[in-house]
C-alpha cells in the first residue's frame, strides 16, 4: 500500500475508533472497503455484562459518502457474541458501533447526517434532485423522514417571543404560533387559541421577560396569567395599524370641519 493512501486511512480509520481496515477494492465507478472491529468483548442493548465468546460472524454493508466521482460502500465484518447474563432477555448479541451506524442501518452515519442537512436546506424533491448530483442519489420520501426523525436542536432559555395567530386549517382551526425574537425561530405551535393554553406554555418558561404580541384580548389575559413578570409591547405591525386606524377614525369625526377649511382655504398656485 503506498505511503500516502495508508496515510490517509490512518486518518478516516484512526486506531482509537476501534476500527481496523482490512482490504479496499477499488472498481471502476464505485469501492467498496473492508472494516473489521477490533474490541475484544461486547455486551448487548440495556446489559452491562460483557462477553468474549464470538458465536458467529456476519457481514454488513453499509452505502457511505462518496469519494470524488466513486460511490463508497463499507463492508464491516460484525461479530455476534454469547451474552453471559442468564437473566437477559437476549442469548445472542450483536457488537454495535453507533458512531458508525445506527442499529439495522443500510447507511453510515455521516451519510445519513449529510443527506439529513440537504432535506433541511432544501425539502422534498428538490433535497433529492441536489442529492443525486452530489452523487448520494435517494428520494424525496426517506429525507423527509430523516427531517422528521432529527433531534431538536439545543435552544438556549428564551427571553423574548413573538405571539401571533396561525392557521392549521383555514377558516376552521387556528391556534397560536411563538417564535423566539432573537433567533427568528419557531418554538411553539399550540393545539388551540385560548388563554389557558397560552398561559400553561408560558408557565413552562419562566425565563420569558418580553412578550411581543398583537391586540388580541385573548394573549393578553393568557400573558397576564402564564407570566405576570413579562413586558407586553404591541408588534410594529399592529402599532401602525393602530395608528392608521385612530387616524381615519379622527377624519371622519372631522370631515364636517376638514371640508368647511377646504372650501375657505384659497388655492394656490403651482408657480409662485
Amino acid at each position: 500500500m503506498p505511503i500516502e493512501f495508508q496515510t490517509l486511512i490512518t486518518k478516516l480509520f484512526p486506531p482509537d475508533r476501534g476500527i481496523r481496515l482490512t482490504d479496499v477494492i477499488v472498481g471502476d465507478h464505485s469501492g467498496q472497503v473492508q472494516l473489521t472491529a477490533m474490541a475484544p468483548t461486547a455486551s448487548g442493548p440495556g446489559c452491562a455484562t460483557p462477553s468474549s465468546s464470538v458465536h458467529r460472524h456476519d457481514q454488513r454493508r453499509l452505502a457511505d459518502l462518496p469519494w470524488g466521482a466513486f460511490g463508497v460502500r463499507l463492508q464491516r465484518r460484525v461479530r455476534k457474541f454469547v451474552c453471559r447474563n442468564v437473566t437477559g432477555a437476549r442469548r445472542i448479541v450483536t457488537e454495535r458501533r453507533p458512531d458508525v451506524a445506527a442499529p439495522y442501518a443500510r447507511q453510515t452515519m455521516r451519510l445519513v447526517n449529510a443527506l439529513r442537512a440537504i432535506g433541511m436546506a432544501r425539502g422534498g424533491e428538490a433535497s433529492a434532485r441536489l442529492a443525486a448530483h452530489l452523487r448520494r442519489p435517494t428520494r424525496a420520501s426517506p429525507l423527509l423522514r430523516l427531517v422528521r426523525a432529527a433531534p431538536p436542536p439545543h435552544t438556549p432559555a428564551l427571553e423574548a417571543i413573538g405571539v401571533e395567530a396561525w392557521a392549521g386549517r383555514r377558516g376552521h382551526r387556528y391556534g397560536p404560533i411563538l417564535v423566539d425574537l432573537l433567533t427568528h425561530r419557531v418554538v411553539g405551535l399550540l393545539p388551540d387559541r385560548s388563554a389557558a393554553t397560552v398561559a400553561a406554555w408560558l408557565a413552562q418558561h419562566p425565563t420569558i421577560t418580553v412578550v411581543c404580541r398583537d391586540r388580541s384580548d385573548l394573549y393578553a389575559d393568557g400573558i397576564r396569567r402564564g407570566a405576570p413578570a413579562a413586558v407586553q409591547v404591541v408588534d410594529r405591525f399592529h402599532l401602525v395599524q393602530n395608528l392608521r386606524q385612530a387616524l381615519e377614525a379622527f377624519l371622519i369625526d372631522h370631515q364636517s370641519v376638514l371640508q368647511a377649511a377646504a372650501i375657505s382655504t384659497p388655492i394656490i398656485g403651482k408657480y409662485m
